[in-house]
Order: structure tokens, then C-alpha cells, then sequence
């Protein structure tokens, strides 16, 4: 059931908002310090810490009082801190699974990405805690995002999308904005993947004067009755194989991000148990016949033996 990615978003995010019920139930205490984190004064405005002079301190270590000291040693201050940074990371995760999903291209996934995807939340939401309660500090993180953005390099405009994402649940989890991290993890999910499998935007639109063409529509003349002519296919390709269902899920999963069409054409069995799915193909413009056949292999690696082609 988890092979399927709907079903494992959904068990996945309805585990973790029972989890999150479940948790401020039986630990109530923790809803009165994410109010007391999010009411710390910022330093710098009148009647804050900032304007302790060092002459004062001697005087403040005089009024603690034997409740503030236990105060230092207590742990419930810190879970704030904890529950963030889990949260930041537990609602990466399928922004994460969605990247990998979407990705079916070697050229066009990046390890590396999908790694920093997953931990810029738990830095993000680290130095929110720590910079906002000082104005000073809130400033100098100009200087930390400057430093990444032209330090990274990022080939596809919508793994910019992806990392703005990762930052802002970051920054709702550093704020104690629960329900703001839970639903924008939830709602970039789903329409990330809607977009995607519905191959929204594949051709552009075609007018006439204010109207939408349709593509059948295109090249009739007045009078006559459009023919619909089948288009063709401009590559062949052979893959080897010892289990023709898988290598065909495994061949489609490619074909579908890097053609414009294709078919099954044949399937020829042999006598030593093995096989040979022949596919026409019309690939894409921007997609060479070498990097699809390295796709295949490495897609059916363990089922498909070669990859040739043939047209």
C-alpha cells in the first residue's frame, strides 16, 4: 500500500496530525511555553534585557530567588526548540519525496539538492530561535541569505520553488506556527504532484482572435473536413529483459518525462526465458537518445539486461 505515493502522503501527514493532537493532550504544558517563546521581548526596545547596563548584573544575581534557579535546570523551556526542529524536519520530509518523485531524469535530480532540502528547515527554524529576540542579530540574516543564494546554483527554476518551501516551513516551525507549517507542507504537496502527472502547460495555447483552438482543429480550410493524420514516431528502442511487466513499468516511468509519444510496438519472447519489449518513441527536442537508454538501464537495474536502439 505504500508503493502507492497518494496513499503514503496521506497515512504519512494524518499520522503526523494525530501525533501533533495526541502530543499537546497529554502534555498541555507545552502549548504555555510555545506562548511564552513566542512573547519574548525583542532586545533593543525600551524595558527589554538589552538595556541591562554591566553595573546592573550584580544587582540582578542578588534578586534570583531559588525558583529561578530551578527554572535553569528545567527542561520544559527547551522543548519548544525540540518540537521545531522535529517538526521542521518531519514536514520536509515528503517535500523531499515529492522532488524525487518528479524527478524521473537523472540530469534533472540532484542528490545533493534533495539533502539540503531536507535539512535547511532544522537551520532555518535553529536561527529563528536565535535571532528573534535581538534586532541586531534579525539583520544579519541579510548577510546569511545573501551568502547562499550566490554560493548555489540551481538548474531548474522550480527547485528555487522547492527551496522556498523548505525556508518557510523552517521559519513556522522557529515561530511556533504550527498549523501555518502543517497546512503549507500539505497544500505544496498536493499541487506540486497535481501539476506534474496532469503535464500542466506541455504545449502553449493557440489563438484565433480571441478564441482557444483546439489542436484538432488545426490546419482545416473552409469546406473541407479535417483529416487527422497519425503522427509518427522517430526512434525505435529494444530492451533486453528477464521480466517483461517490470521493465515495462520501469521503461514508462522514463518515456512518459522524456517523449513527446510513445507505444509498445512488440514483444518478443526468446527460448532462454528472456525477452525483448520493443517501444516506438518520439522523443523530446531537449532529450538525446543516450541519456534515455543510461535512464532505462539505470531504472531496471537487476531485470533489464541491455537497452538498444534500433531506429
Amino acid at each position: 500500500m505504500l508503493d502507492n505515493i497518494i496513499m503514503r502522503l496521506i497515512i504519512y501527514y494524518v499520522a503526523w496530525f494525530l501525533i501533533l493532537i495526541g502530543f499537546f493532550s497529554f502534555f498541555p504544558q507545552i502549548l504555555y511555553e510555545f506562548a511564552r517563546e513566542r512573547a519574548r521581548p525583542v532586545a533593543g526596545l525600551s524595558g527589554t534585557s538589552a538595556d541591562i547596563t554591566v553595573e546592573d548584573l550584580p544587582d540582578r544575581f542578588e534578586d534570583l530567588t531559588e525558583d529561578d534557579l530551578e527554572r535553569l535546570g528545567d527542561p520544559a523551556p527547551a522543548t519548544p526548540i525540540l518540537v521545531a526542529l522535529v517538526l521542521a524536519f518531519g514536514l520536509t520530509l515528503p517535500v523531499t519525496w515529492v522532488y524525487r518523485w518528479t524527478r524521473l531524469s537523472k540530469k534533472k535530480y540532484n542528490q545533493s539538492f534533495a539533502h539540503t532540502l531536507l535539512v535547511i528547515p532544522i537551520a532555518i527554524a535553529l536561527v529563528v530561535f536565535l535571532v528573534k529576540n535581538s534586532l541586531a542579530l534579525a539583520f544579519s540574516l541579510a548577510g546569511i541569505v545573501a551568502a547562499v543564494r550566490f554560493r548555489t546554483s540551481l538548474t531548474q527554476p522550480i527547485d528555487a520553488v522547492y527551496m522556498l518551501i523548505a525556508i518557510g516551513i523552517g521559519l513556522a516551525a522557529g515561530t511556533q506556527l504550527i498549523i501555518v507549517a502543517y497546512v503549507g507542507s500539505l497544500v505544496f504537496v498536493a499541487i506540486s504532484l497535481g501539476v506534474w502527472k496532469s503535464n500542466f502547460g506541455a504545449q502553449p495555447a493557440v489563438l484565433s482572435g480571441w478564441r482557444i483552438v483546439r489542436p484538432e482543429k488545426l490546419g482545416t480550410t473552409s469546406g473541407k473536413k479535417a483529416t487527422v493524420t497519425k503522427k509518427p514516431y522517430n526512434a525505435q528502442i529494444e530492451v533486453h529483459t528477464t521480466k517483461v511487466d517490470a521493465a515495462h513499468k520501469a521503461t514508462a516511468l522514463i518515456l512518459k518525462s522524456s517523449t513527446k509519444r510513445w507505444q509498445v510496438a512488440d514483444v518478443i519472447k526468446n527460448t532462454d526465458g528472456t525477452a525483448v519489449v520493443v517501444f516506438d518513441v518520439w522523443l523530446k527536442k531537449s532529450v538525446t537518445l543516450p541519456s534515455v537508454i543510461q535512464d532505462i538501464e539505470e531504472s531496471g537495474k537487476g531485470y533489464i539486461n541491455n537497452v538498444k536502439l534500433t531506429g
